[in-house]
């Protein structure tokens, strides 16, 4: 998911106004949605089984009047029409709801609404009980694809009535539809509710890459005025953009980066903003291309392909893997998302800063490495510590690519099961002590490990 997307970043000229934003009526809210001429559920739907976690996934369309960015910030008045779509997925009983909703603002990078917070944390997400939306904020998902697979053109019948005025619009658009979400006293009498009865305490907000460059703008020109997020998850993108860092006084920001982010100036940990550099992890990860790879087959091409995430999780262990140039880096970046998540919802929840990480080491050429080609430094997961290939996170754009060690020398450095699980294991009981894996997400791992063919002759 490319960054390069050009949201607005003039926040030095517009943030700190003394006008507050404008108010408005509450958006007109529609839904469930149902039916269409595609394949009668949402673009992107969930590829995951929802119902052994006792989720529903709906989708719901929001109309209204935007206000563009300068307008928002105490500036000139302007507004437009419009009318966009919220994909919702919560649990189905209140009782398993834990307080916090996640609002995914999705990556347009690939012409369609890529929700990528949610497809690498989806089974922590709906583990802990989280409610999560994607909200189509951005033009590009919604009616101007250059591939012609934004929401409009590829299923008119389901989505014709959706409009956007443009991306200066995009950041009231996603406010609107977390007031809505939070339980709007505006709200129109006799409007669906997309959450259910769910009364949210906490809102975090998640973007990745481009979408990350938006949440940027948001923190530093909007977040004061509006307060209507306790927390963000930026990722995979820079803290400093336009000679601009985000802010560290407005609301607590986790910023979540891979290594392939690591040879740009990045801000330090101060205030309200913490930095993670994730060591051998690539700006698109394997799990989450192989999970969208299966949800555009299936709704571009009538494709029904399996969900397999045995083998789209795997880091390097499987002798049958597809390895080697541009074949993607299957370091597991997904347990990061899932551990950055669950410390910001604390540090939200409780306001107990989380400690500072170590960051990736850099040297005069770039990144520095080990001997085995793998970077040095910053927070660390077991499969970095207790390597089986070598995971090069900053070629292939954007996606990386993992160089498997030859037999010699997994041999040399793990001649039997026992020797590369007992290494795993205490890699693994150190990245849950620094809070860098969850315990589910280390059984995950040492199960992976525990069925692998290292060590076996």
């Amino acid at each position: 998911m490319t960054g390069t997307g050009s949201a607005d970043s003039s926040d030095e000229s517009i943030s700190g106004a003394n006008e507050g934003p404008p108010k408005g009526p509450a958006p007109k809210v529609d839904g469930p949605i149902s039916g269409g001429s595609a394949t009668g559920e949402p673009q992107l739907a969930a590829v995951t089984d929802l119902s052994k976690y006792g989720y529903v996934e709906e989708e719901y369309f929001i109309s209204g009047r935007a206000h563009g960015l300068e307008s928002l910030s105490g500036g000139k008045r302007d507004d437009a029409s419009y009318t966009t779509r919220i994909v919702v997925w919560r649990p189905a009983h209140r009782s398993k709801f834990n307080g916090t909703l996640l609002a995914d603002w999705p990556n347009v990078s690939t012409q369609v609404d890529v929700p990528v917070t949610w497809i690498n944390a989806d089974d922590y997400l709906m583990r802990e009980g989280y409610a999560v939306a994607m909200i189509s904020a951005q033009e590009v998902g919604v009616q101007d694809s250059a591939e012609e697979m934004d929401l409009m053109t590829w299923d008119p019948e389901r989505y014709g009535d959706l409009h956007h005025p443009g991306d200066d619009y995009a950041f009231d658009i996603f406010s609107q539809a977390i007031r809505t979400l939070r339980g709007d006293p505006k709200r129109r009498k006799g409007d669906p509710d997309p959450m259910a009865g769910l009364e949210p305490k906490r809102v975090l907000a998640t973007g990745v890459s481009q979408s990350a460059v938006y949440l940027h703008t948001y923190i530093n020109a909007l977040q004061e005025h509006l307060g209507l997020i306790d927390g963000f998850l930026p990722t995979t993108a820079g803290t400093i953009i336009d000679e601009q860092p985000v802010r560290d006084d407005v609301a607590p920001v986790l910023w979540l980066n891979s290594e392939d982010e690591a040879d740009t100036e990045q801000r330090p940990d101060e205030g309200q903003f913490r930095l993670w550099e994730v060591a051998g992890a690539s700006h698109v990860n394997r799990w989450l291309s192989a999970y969208v790879e299966i949800a555009l087959a299936r709704d571009l091409e009538g494709e029904a392909i399996p969900w397999e995430p045995a083998i789209a999780g795997q880091y390097g262990e499987l002798e049958d893997g597809v390895y080697g140039e541009c074949e993607y880096n299957y370091f597991p970046m997904r347990y990061a998302y899932r551990s950055a998540l669950e410390h910001l919802n604390e540090w939200v929840k409780t306001g107990e800063k989380p400690e500072r990480t170590p960051k990736i080491e850099r040297a005069d050429d770039g990144v520095a490495r080990d001997e085995y080609g793998n970077a040095r430094g910053g927070v660390r997961l077991p499969p970095i510590d207790v390597p089986v290939a070598e995971y090069d996170a900053m070629s292939c754009e954007l996606f990386g690519q993992t160089h498997r060690f030859d037999e010699q020398t997994l041999s040399k450095l793990y001649p039997t099961p026992h020797k590369y699980l007992t290494k795993m294991a205490t890699a693994t009981d150190k990245a849950v002590e620094n809070g860098y894996l969850l315990p589910a997400d280390a059984a995950d791992l040492m199960r992976r490990a525990n069925d692998s063919p290292i060590g076996h002759d």
